[in-house]
């Protein structure tokens, strides 16, 4: 985990530097992975370990996602996106991309790498990026195109490893919220929009701030979800 969430760090970084903008979010209990939706259907006759019990209340066996690495929260500018910098990384291990959903402008080169024992089979569901195996320890490139849009990751050995990248050609950096729903990014003077990720689209409510050049500590937490996703 320490790891991880270095990586995140350095990435979240590698768009902008200047003023620390700091902030929380609010509503990430009501988000919905989409393997789990699919996983709670009648017809899929997928196992699950979050079986109703008498001795457990009902809020501890509803499944969230983890927002530090499934909600990603992105800082668009009003003026124009910004350059990318260093290759990001994104790690495949455990049974998931880390981090889940990025957002970036195009033109980012992401580096896939399997940190599991095992061989992965990436490929991208639009079918631009097809699939090639990638063994433990190694990795493959990937560059945001041109213009904007979504773009599902998944493993063909194992179906429910899912990422995902949005690319908007007005990011300039993003963040992740730590366990207390707090996130942290770093931004130059100039106005910007704050919008929430998750699953490969934008969720919630956007925000528009300014930062000055002094470091901004915003009072409003960024709603994520008002009610639970489909």
């Amino acid at each position: 985990m320490p790891l991880a969430l270095a990586t995140l760090a350095v990435a979240a970084q590698a768009y902008a530097a200047g003023s620390t903008v700091k902030g929380r979010v609010t509503g990430v209990e009501r988000l919905v992975v989409d393997s789990y939706a699919e996983a709670a259907k009648p017809d899929s006759k997928r196992w699950t370990w979050r079986e109703p019990s008498p001795a457990v209340q009902a809020k501890f066996l509803a499944l969230s996602p983890n927002a530090s690495r499934e909600v990603c929260i992105a800082a668009l500018s009003t003026s124009g996106g910004q350059a990318p910098g260093a290759p990001i990384l994104v790690r495949v291990t455990g049974g998931r991309y880390v981090p889940t959903t990025l957002v970036v402008a195009p033109g980012a080169k992401i580096t896939f790498k399997n940190a599991d024992p095992f061989p992965h089979k990436l490929y991208s569901s639009q079918k631009e990026w097809g699939n090639s195996e990638v063994v433990p320890n190694g990795t493959r490139e990937w560059t945001a195109p041109a213009g904007g849009g979504s773009f599902e990751f998944k493993d063909e050995l194992f179906p429910s490893v899912r990422g995902y990248v949005v690319v908007e050609p007005n990011a300039v950096s993003f963040a992740y919220p730590a366990r207390d729903s707090s996130f942290t990014m770093q931004l130059n003077p100039g106005d910007y929009v704050l919008k929430a990720y998750f699953s490969g689209k934008a969720v919630g409510d956007p925000q528009n701030i300014s930062v000055k050049g002094a470091n901004l500590d915003l009072k409003d937490a960024l709603v994520v979800a008002k009610e639970p996703t489909k």
